[in-house]
């Protein structure tokens, strides 16, 4: 199963996926520094994680497409080099608009990373082997954004914030040039360029993206939020009838009449929903209320990562055995219990108590997430053609990504609402409604899988017949997979 070829692909695309995953969140203990080495607004403070996580997330689809297109292995290192030049250049900024376009050129290098690693994992490993491998892909994936806090507070504890961009930069040329080496160019289905089609569709994303990141700070009744989001919506639905138009669609909405597909893209929303608006609130509820130093809180949330690193490649085994559905339920299930039971502590107990009451649910939550991201990646995989693997890897990441943005964005609403919060015990009455509403979210996600989704024996998917049948690739002199 794991031959020498597989483990170093293995090695390329997961030290490359876990440098892009890390930079979703490791900035933000680091922006008090940043804020007084720049003369930074708060405003300002805000991009510099926004423009990170809108490239990011508009443009996984599209790079996904065209990995299928012209090569995944090509995208992929194009995303490496992209991310790499991005990190330098973040590092050695020293304006607020600098540091917010480098942190743009690195999301758009993860945006080529990210999809396109699954990808390339996908094929290299048979059917029966794959959920294993990607139970590792997604065990790295978790591990990589959830202790982006902690490796933060762990780099300002003893040097300037520019560290934080600079380690990436030999990690990436690193991945680069054992990647040109290890990794064996493969393609789907060539699509023809569709410049309207990438328009409309990375311009709606991005208007929805940032009307939702917008929203508590703005204001949700105000001209920019709601005409951002409005503007997002039309332009996905012109998006939508122009591709229908399409003999070769760039985006195949076809797939989307497999009932699998469809509920595991709605529950990986719905689950990042749930899930990253709790880890949000509940990291500040451990500074803000409880007094932690942003290291401590990273140090204390280990309890879940930790657990979320293990339970990913063990959920890659359990699928063989029980099935992508069965796996999944109990990760999601997991996971909104333990949502359900922070509420219930803070709601008891109030601001002040010990840490120790919370480690049980933490390390529910971290198993119930590593549970959850191998059968979402694997079910949607599985649920299409082979040759759609890419495009289906990119819409997966990409609602994923735009879920974790509305949960964040809905539990700070619901937060903020209500009475002024001027102590630690405000702080806890008002992030128990928000918790709860990241409980509901994940027990959506959890009826979708449960009343849509079957089980299904894993099987190798074959091309669509419908679609061309790309050409046979020619096997590099480097390649042994």
């Amino acid at each position: 199963m794991f031959t020498p070829a597989r483990v170093r692909l293995l090695f390329v695309t997961c030290i490359a996926l876990f440098m892009a995953m890390l930079d979703n969140l490791v900035l933000g203990v680091a922006l008090p520094s940043i804020q007084k080495d720049l003369g930074a607004t708060l405003s300002d403070l805000e991009w510099f994680m926004n423009a990170y996580t809108l490239a990011f997330a508009v443009l996984l689809i599209p790079f996904s497409v065209l990995g299928d297109s012209i090569g995944r292995k090509k995208v992929f290192l194009g995303g490496v080099v992209i991310f790499t030049l991005g990190s330098l250049l973040s590092g050695l900024s020293d304006s607020s608009i600098g540091l917010i376009l480098s942190r743009a050129l690195q999301g758009v290098g993860g945006a080529a990373i990210v999809p396109l690693s699954l990808t390339l994992v996908n094929k290299a490993f048979p059917p029966e082997k794959r959920a294993a491998a990607i139970g590792l892909w997604s065990g790295i994936s978790g591990l990589g954004l959830s202790i982006g806090p902690l490796v933060g507070g762990l780099i300002m504890e003893g040097a300037p914030w520019q560290v934080i961009f600079y380690v990436n930069v030999p990690v990436g040329i690193i991945a680069f040039v054992l990647g040109l080496k290890w990794l064996e160019e493969s393609k789907g289905v060539r699509k023809p360029l569709d410049p309207l089609g990438v328009l409309l569709l990375t311009a709606g994303l991005f208007g929805i993206i940032f009307g939702l990141e917008r929203g508590n700070s703005e204001g949700w009744g105000t001209p920019i939020v709601y005409g951002s989001i409005g503007l997002g919506a039309l332009l996905l639905v012109l998006f939508y009838f122009w591709e229908r138009t399409r003999a070769n669609p760039f985006v195949r909405f076809d797939l989307f009449r497999s009932k699998a597909y469809t509920f595991y893209t709605f529950a990986g929303f719905w689950m990042n929903a749930g899930v990253f608006g709790a880890i949000f609130l509940l990291t500040l509820f451990l500074q803000q209320a409880q007094g932690n130093t942003p290291l401590g809180a990273g140090i204390k949330e280990m309890a879940w990562t930790t657990m979320t690193m293990i339970a990913a490649p063990l959920a890659g085994l359990a699928i063989s055995r029980f099935g992508n559905r069965t796996v999944l339920l109990f990760g999601l299930l997991f996971q909104a219990a333990a949502l359900a039971w922070f509420a219930l502590i803070i709601q008891s107990q109030g601001f002040d108590f010990p840490f120790v009451y919370l480690l049980a649910p933490m390390m529910l939550a971290g198993t119930g997430m590593g549970l959850s991201f191998t059968p979402l990646s694997h079910g949607l995989i599985s649920s299409v053609p082979e040759d759609a693997a890419g495009e289906a890897s990119g819409m997966g990441n990409a609602t994923r990504e735009l879920g974790g943005v509305f949960g964040i964005a809905i539990s700070g609403l619901i937060f903020q609402s209500g009475a002024a919060i001027r102590s630690p015990q405000d702080f806890a009455d008002h992030i128990v409604p928000s918790l709860g509403t990241g409980a509901l979210m994940m027990t959506i996600a959890f009826l979708g899988i449960a009343i849509f989704v079957r089980n299904k024996p894993n099987k190798p998917n074959k091309p669509d017949p419908a679609k061309p049948i790309a050409k046979p690739q020619t096997k590099s002199a480097n390649s042994t997979i």
